[in-house]
């Protein structure tokens, strides 16, 4: 039988104490047959060739040369890798449960139709200490073994399934699921899973542990992400047939009663940006309606960029025009 290696992507910056647990937890994998590469997105810090060598681990080896890309090219360099059947990303703040490859290889096998598999995740918060918290909760329930996620234009309406660091696919093909570079990382997964072929498939053991850290160089500016939610749920409208345009609207804003009432800003955001997302607004509340008013009063600069997101992140928006015919 050939033997199915895997290469991990091990993406780090600037957390050398966080690198060691999910280096640690590669080396205590029950499947064998990996190799994983670290990419240290700052040259200059000297701990992590220094940390490699320390583990004494010859499939670990460190990306050459050492070079600054940001966060989004170092996730596109991962999937144009080749050299192995399957490949995997792991952010350096993350860690596998030790069957976390020999379950997920096991699970593609298991179809062979499906370029990538997505495992469900334990969370964990960092405390002031410097300890973790284990939240006893996971991404998502679910008591199958599998789930088959089949394309919905609902589901791409702001919203993503995978996660960068709980995925393993095929290489194949995956050098074509690249990003826009310009993209801040918060949005990558959103954007990626655009372009991956559907159905992906979860798993829903919890092989994966994802942290929540007290400080992270994830964006925090709120009309940064309202930018790219607009262009995310506003795509989708333009592609939809006018049936299909007042069905998304009644689920997008269902979800705002029950799971994210967050949403109803970035739905009427949407509906003034994209005159095909027009039911968004008619559908909205009158409530709802003036407290955007409102914020649109209270917020003219961030708003005046999430309304100019068409214009402003061109190549953003053309990547999600495009991307959705390949879906």
């Amino acid at each position: 039988m050939t033997v199915q290696y895997v290469k991990i992507h091990v993406v780090t910056y600037r957390r050398t104490h966080l690198l060691a647990r999910a280096l640690q937890s590669l080396i205590g994998q029950t499947y064998k047959h990996w190799i994983a590469e670290v990419i240290n997105d700052d040259p200059l810090d000297g701990g992590v060739a220094e940390l490699i060598s320390s583990l004494n681990e010859p499939r670990i080896s460190l990306a050459e040369p050492q070079v600054h890309r940001g966060g989004t090219e170092n996730f596109n360099y991962a999937f144009r890798s080749s050299e192995t059947t399957y490949a995997s990303l792991l952010e350096d703040d993350n860690w596998y449960e030790e069957d976390f490859l020999e379950c997920m290889i096991s699970a593609l096998n298991g179809f062979p139709h499906i370029e990538l598999a997505c495992a469900n995740e334990k969370i964990w918060k960092e405390q002031q200490n410097g300890s973790w918290l284990n939240t006893n909760k996971t991404i998502w329930c679910n008591d199958r073994d599998f789930d088959v996620f089949e394309y919905n234009l609902s589901d791409k309406c702001g919203s993503a399934k995978i996660c960068n660091s709980s995925m393993l696919w095929r290489t194949k093909n995956a050098s074509d699921w690249q990003t826009p570079i310009s993209i801040p990382i918060d949005v990558t997964e959103h954007f990626r899973e655009r372009v991956i072929p559907h159905p992906i498939l979860l798993v829903n053991k919890p092989l994966v542990n994802y942290s929540e850290t007290i400080d992270s160089y994830r964006s925090v500016d709120k009309s940064r992400w309202g930018i790219y939610q607009v262009l995310l749920i506003g795509s989708i409208f333009e592609v939809a047939s006018n049936a299909e345009r007042e069905h998304l609207a009644n689920s997008l804003w269902q979800r705002t009663l029950y799971s994210q009432k967050q949403l109803y800003t970035s739905l009427l955001y949407t509906a003034l940006v994209f005159s095909e997302a027009k039911p968004l607004w008619k559908q909205g509340s009158i409530i709802l309606k003036l407290r955007f008013l409102l914020t649109l009063i209270r917020r003219p600069l961030s708003s005046f960029f999430i309304l100019q997101s068409k214009k402003r992140q061109k190549e953003a928006y053309s990547f999600l025009r495009n991307s959705i015919r390949t879906l």
